[in-house]
């Protein structure tokens, strides 16, 4: 029997995978936000549901980033300006305002800031009040690895909450980022 019995709990997990991924896909077309924690700079407006409002705390830095980087600041630098200031990292920030524990939590270093971080920052769309969804998926129920969607499968819906930046800040930076980029260094 337990040939059998392996292959029916196979067979329903396969089939419990492909559920839970369609209704996630319903969700993320609805612009409902599919993490847990709201993005830096936004909080959830009351505990019963997923919409988020901005944080009237930590919008200002979220905006600031924003045009440290339009004034030809690059994320290292403004990762660097941020850690001179003392500005809680996000990580550290969420910690403080909820004491709920995560991934990548250094309660040792609250105020260390990386290029990568400011980077995150600076690639979300959900600052300008869109609702990205389904970015990263695993391979399949049972491998459990982590992979980041192209843009064109992922899914977008606009103008869900209120957004923290204007499109044409948005515009400038990433138009910024994009010539800015350092070449890669010859071997």
């Amino acid at each position: 029997f337990s040939p059998i019995r392996n292959w029916a709990n196979e067979r329903q997990a396969k089939d419990s995978s492909k559920k839970v991924r369609a209704v996630k896909r319903i969700q993320a077309e609805r612009g409902e936000r599919l993490g847990a924690r709201p993005p830096y700079g936004y909080r959830k407006k009351d505990s019963s549901t997923k919409d988020i409002v901005p944080d009237e705390d930590a919008a200002p830095i979220i905006k600031r980033i924003f045009e440290l980087c339009a004034s030809g600041k690059g994320p290292s630098q403004i990762a660097r300006i941020l850690t001179e200031e003392q500005v809680l990292t996000p990580s550290n920030y969420y910690y403080r305002k909820t004491g709920a524990s995560h991934v990548g939590l250094d309660t040792t270093r609250p105020f260390s800031w990386s290029g990568s971080t400011v980077t995150g920052i600076l690639d979300n769309k959900t600052y300008l009040g869109h609702m990205p969804g389904l970015r990263a998926t695993s391979l399949s129920y049972k491998n459990k690895k982590i992979v980041r969607k192209p843009e064109s499968e992922q899914v977008l819906v606009e103008n869900t909450h209120e957004p923290l930046i204007s499109q044409e800040l948005w515009d400038i930076v990433q138009d910024i980022r994009k010539h800015k980029k350092r070449p890669p260094k010859q071997m």
